[in-house]
């Protein structure tokens, strides 16, 4: 009788506040958001703008919760952040440490967080020697404790404008240090609860490995477990491009089918509804650990948890109830979480959904009207965040997604429960299974490598800035407010074409902005060098970075290999929306210059491809001329007096002449008047060649110097610093080099002649920007991340 009277005053409190919770989860977020950013004028003002807003929608009850989850959520994130904060400990010292997460190997790489006997987290780092080794190392689980040496790191933050930011992403887990092991030892289980079912994840998946084989098995470990491992980069690739990447996560409709299934089992083996309740209520949160607790996994399996919880206590809940009981709990949880993209999107996407259900589906309309309209709403709620992070989108997203998503969760996910599921009982039945799954995967990923040559298959608009990511949200949020009224319906259109419109001027933007730069990437040693002239009148990039690829044996390659150009470069091009490349002008052929060509010349339109005039190319600048000629593109063979201008631009190519022996020598020499300054850029000139230019041009001088061959003791000559006078000097060098550069003498020499010195290595990257004649440098890390970090 208690238990009932208990149950009837929980659903009345509940039904008290129903419709009401979106509100305390939005003030959650305010909070948050505020205590992160240290109390910036912004954030106070958003949150307080919001306060207001609801002290003028809701009445005193919500109200007052929602003032009580702002307040509480900014004290208690504030705390934590206080908290958060790096150790003091050697950084040689060994230690002893706990496992605490899924230990991963990639090729010839294991990584895995683990926390020491002071419970600090480090982010664990080893590099395999053997294929033997490489065997005996799947072994490793979380919960296991090992005796460590090695030498930490300090992780780095972004290096580059719009990259992302590895510091930050550790620190949101409470890392603050990388743990390069060389040796370990000592190790024996002693595994928590959760650390063991994190281990009985890993044995799961390696349990798939071993009996499935090719698609099959990725996509089992994928929609089951939550381990994309074992899918291929090529497939994750074109997933990514059109838009359905987030179909390879377990989402909230896996978990609603896994649930149902579950649900129906019990209720057929003679359980009771309240039992099958309780026992679900039990095994979801385990499922949650074994599919991997991400942001999506979490919210679809706490959202499920306070669903079956009213259910069981007679409580009448909303969706969007649920949904934002179930952001609170996370965000108390871990406030870091907002700042999550699997959590954003999932969230936001679940939220419009939710909200727009009752306009966007109708039993008067057809089912493919409804999923239309599904798949028009999901996109519309994840378009800020794509644009924010990612600054492209695909147009043929919402098709693909029309396709996909029932094809992947009501046909391929069913599949790799079956195929699973009976492979303990019936084996010979799962590998028929197998093979129908392997057969639909196999047409469905050739549709996807096919769908990716369509022509505009990705439309490049730029990172959005935060201000414009704002005025997306409110443009779209009141385009959801017209659609879901019926009196408000003629404002549709109207609100739509202002979404177009937006679009448009974003896409549009790089030719109506009256800013230029000119940046030095930090692609590591090497050099790139990218320079926009204002209003879009042209871009050039000199040099593209890149790295010797090493030969590997089979079991070293990782999945995704390191890429100048395709981590580092395209990424940057791509933030910034640059489409079009006028001139790719790379100096000579070393590979620190010019490896990341091939993949610049797939990723981005080229109109001509420049390279220095001489008598012999290496082979990597033969394959890039194949390459351009594959695509199109024109060829220019550059010698000393070519020139040309744009604008107020001015270019003039000193060097090479066509006789020059050594290979450095024979790079490309610009000189340029660009943003009010003359600019010289020296490719890898040593004394030689600066001793031709000197004896062949009667003036140098240049504002500002980029430093040849990286700082290397054989060039940038007294000699060539007299003549030049720069006030600039700017030096594109790799952290932590195994050559030694810039050389202390070459510093010595800039410092005698005056020249402030700008380094990629301590600096990130650099970039001058311009507008009518005039400009200010400023460079990606500033001098307390710099020597935070190490400098």
């Amino acid at each position: 009788m208690e238990a009932a009277t208990g149950s009837k005053t929980i659903a009345k409190e509940v039904n008290k506040l129903r419709n009401q919770w979106g509100y305390a989860a939005i003030a959650a977020m305010f909070g948050i958001a505020a205590a992160c950013s240290h109390a910036s004028a912004v954030s106070v003002t958003a949150a307080a703008a919001y306060v207001v807003y609801c002290f003028w929608r809701l009445r005193k009850g919500p109200f007052i919760i929602c003032l009580i989850s702002l307040c509480v959520c900014f004290i208690y994130t504030n705390e934590i952040e206080r908290n958060n904060q790096p150790s003091h400990s050697s950084s040689i010292a060994p230690l002893s440490a706990v496992i605490v997460s899924s230990p991963i190997i990639d090729g010839d790489k294991l990584s895995f967080t683990a926390k020491t006997t002071k419970q600090e987290k480090l982010r664990m780092v080893y590099t395999i020697s053997s294929p033997e080794e490489k065997e005996a190392l799947k072994d490793m689980r979380a919960g296991m404790v090992c005796m460590f040496t090695g030498e930490r790191d300090a992780p780095q933050p972004a290096r580059n404008f719009g990259s992302f930011d590895y510091k930050e992403y550790l620190h949101r887990q409470h890392i603050h240090s990388i743990y390069n092991i060389s040796a370990f030892s000592s190790c024996y289980e002693d595994p928590s609860f959760w650390q063991w079912l994190f281990s009985i994840r890993q044995q799961a998946v390696q349990y798939v490995q071993d009996n499935f084989s090719g698609d099959a098995a990725g996509f089992i470990n994928a929609l089951v477990y939550g381990d994309r491992q074992a899918i291929s980069s090529e497939i994750e690739e074109s997933y990514q491009q059109l838009g359905l990447i987030h179909l390879l996560a377990i989402s909230g409709s896996h978990i609603t089918v896994l649930i149902a299934a579950c649900y129906y089992v019990l209720l057929r083996l003679g359980s009771t509804r309240e039992t099958a309740t309780v026992l679900l209520l039990i095994v979801i949160p385990l499922y949650m650990y074994m599919a991997g607790a991400s942001p999506s996994v979490v919210r679809a399996s706490v959202t499920a948890v306070v669903v079956l919880s009213c259910l069981l206590f007679s409580a009448r809940i909303s969706g969007i109830d649920a949904l934002s009981l179930s952001a609170i709990c996370m965000l108390m949880f871990d406030p870091y979480v907002l700042f999550d993209i699997g959590f954003q999107f999932s969230f936001s996407a679940t939220f419009v959904l939710l909200l727009s259900s009752t306009s966007i589906l109708s039993s008067e309309k057809s089912m493919l009207h409804n999923m239309w309209n599904v798949a028009v709403a999901a996109q519309l709620a994840s378009l800020p965040i794509s644009l924010h992070y990612f600054g492209q989108i695909s147009p043929y997203s919402i098709i693909f997604n029309l396709i996909y998503v029932p094809f992947l969760s009501f046909i391929i996910l069913p599949l790799c429960l079956c195929a699973l599921f009976l492979f303990m009982f019936l084996p010979f039945v799962s590998q028929w299974i197998e093979t129908v799954l392997s057969l639909l995967l196999s047409i469905s990923n050739k549709v996807l490598f096919l769908s990716e040559k369509l022509p505009y298959n990705k439309l490049i608009f730029g990172q959005a800035p935060a201000w414009l990511t704002v005025c997306y949200c409110i443009v779209i949020l009141v385009l959801f407010t017209a659609w879901e009224d019926k009196r408000r319906k003629r404002y549709v259109l109207p609100v739509g074409g202002g979404l177009i419109l937006l679009l448009t001027a974003q896409y549009l933007f790089p030719y109506f902005n009256p800013y230029g730069n000119i940046t030095f990437l930090d692609v590591g040693q090497g050099d790139a060098i990218l320079i926009q002239l204002p209003y879009a009148k042209g871009t050039y990039m000199i040099d593209t970075g890149g790295a010797i690829a090493l030969p590997k044996q089979a079991w070293q390659k990782r999945k995704n290999e390191f890429s100048v150009g395709d981590d580092i470069v395209v990424p940057y091009l791509q933030s910034k929306g640059i489409r079009r490349i006028d001139k790719l002008l790379l100096t000579h052929g070393d590979a620190d210059h010019v490896g990341a060509a091939l993949e610049v010349l797939s990723s981005v339109r080229v109109g001509e491809v420049v390279l220095g005039r001489k008598n012999s190319y290496s082979d990597m600048e033969q394959q890039i001329l194949q390459g351009a000629q594959q695509k199109g593109v024109r060829i220019v063979l550059a010698g000393n007096g070519m020139k040309w201008r744009n604008s107020d631009a001015y270019f003039e190519v000193l060097s090479p002449f066509g006789e020059e022996e050594k290979e450095n020598d024979q790079s490309v020499v610009l000189r340029a008047r660009v943003g009010g300054l003359t600019w010289l850029f020296t490719g890898d000139l040593e004394e030689r060649g600066e001793e031709q230019l000197i004896t062949s041009y009667n003036n140098l001088s240049a504002d500002v110097l980029k430093v040849g061959h990286h700082g290397s003791k054989t060039s940038t000559s007294d000699v060539l610093l007299e003549t030049v006078q720069p006030r600039v000097a700017i030096i594109s060098v790799g952290r932590k080099n195994r050559y030694g550069h810039p050389h202390e003498e070459v510093l010595q020499r800039l410092r005698r002649h005056g020249a402030a010195i700008w380094r990629t290595d301590e600096d990130g990257a650099i970039t001058y920007i311009f507008s009518k004649g005039k400009g200010t440098f400023r460079t990606r890390i500033t001098y307390d991340e710099s020597t935070a970090g190490g400098r």
